[in-house]
């Protein structure tokens, strides 16, 4: 856990030192849609185990003066015998244009229980041409679970 919020610390000194005026202008020139998968070793705490993970999201994004918000759909997997599946509404803020940070209420569907889920994540893209591609910072809880983990997001905007 003391891993997960070094690197979150890390990824925001990084996003501030990079910030500029021209980036404040997202949705003037750029996209409104975005749509990405992170995927990445997941660390099950309960467990003291790692299985892989997989992450799906979409997101509108949405301009409110100058600050950018986005909300959307999110589907996670956890593929090993820790199998479970989870579906939240994702809200996210962009402090500027390549970080992203997201708190996601949900449903985890596991095999004995289907729970209420809440997820952190933390995304910093850098863009090559239309796909963004970066290191994800993921913290999942429920009542049954909770899991951590750092990964690769892919995503790309329409």
């Amino acid at each position: 856990m003391k891993h997960l919020f070094t690197f979150a610390l890390l990824l925001c000194s990084l996003a501030s030192y990079s910030q500029n005026g021209s980036e404040l202008n997202l949705l003037e020139e750029e996209h409104h849609n975005h749509f990405g998968i992170a995927t990445g070793p997941v660390y099950i705490i309960n467990e003291n185990e790692i299985a892989p993970g997989l992450h799906l999201h979409y997101m509108r994004l949405i301009e409110v003066g100058n600050a950018h918000f986005g909300i959307g759909l999110g589907l996670e997997g956890i593929f090993d015998e820790h199998r479970h599946y989870a579906t939240s509404i994702n809200f996210s803020y962009l402090p500027i244009h390549a970080l992203t940070l997201t708190i996601a209420p949900g449903i985890q569907f596991a095999p004995e229980s289907e729970d209420f889920t809440m997820h952190f994540e933390v995304v910093y893209e850098f863009e090559i041409g239309e796909l963004h591609i970066g290191p994800v910072a993921e913290y999942a809880w429920s009542p049954n679970d909770a899991h951590a983990m750092i990964g690769l997001h892919i995503g790309f905007g329409f």
